[in-house]
């Protein structure tokens, strides 16, 4: 385990279901994009690792990693899910 020792953050636990989920999510071609991308943040979060060591794996920001570690804590899955957004609904001809 590679916990920060001067964190102030509460680990990361996740149950074995929990565990069981992301993964199935991480490895599915049927859940969105945004979903099956951030699923191993949580897991590596949940190993222990630190911010700083899974965003430079990842190609990620520090800020990035912590902000869904954060939404994770607070909201389970739930907070994975992009949040609506204001402003007109992107159609396929803005791509």
């Amino acid at each position: 385990m590679l916990c920060d020792f001067w964190s102030s953050e509460p680990p990361l636990v996740l149950s074995d279901k929990e565990v069981q989920q992301l993964q199935s999510i991480a490895n599915s071609r049927s859940y969105p994009h945004s979903l099956v991308w951030l699923a191993p943040i949580v897991l590596t979060c949940g190993a222990g690792e630190t911010k700083t060591t899974i965003a430079i794996r990842m190609g990620l920001t520090g800020m990035t990693v912590g902000k869904w570690r954060k939404r994770y804590l607070a909201l389970g899955l739930e907070g994975l899910h992009d949040e609506l957004r204001s402003g007109r609904p992107r159609t396929y001809e803005d791509g």
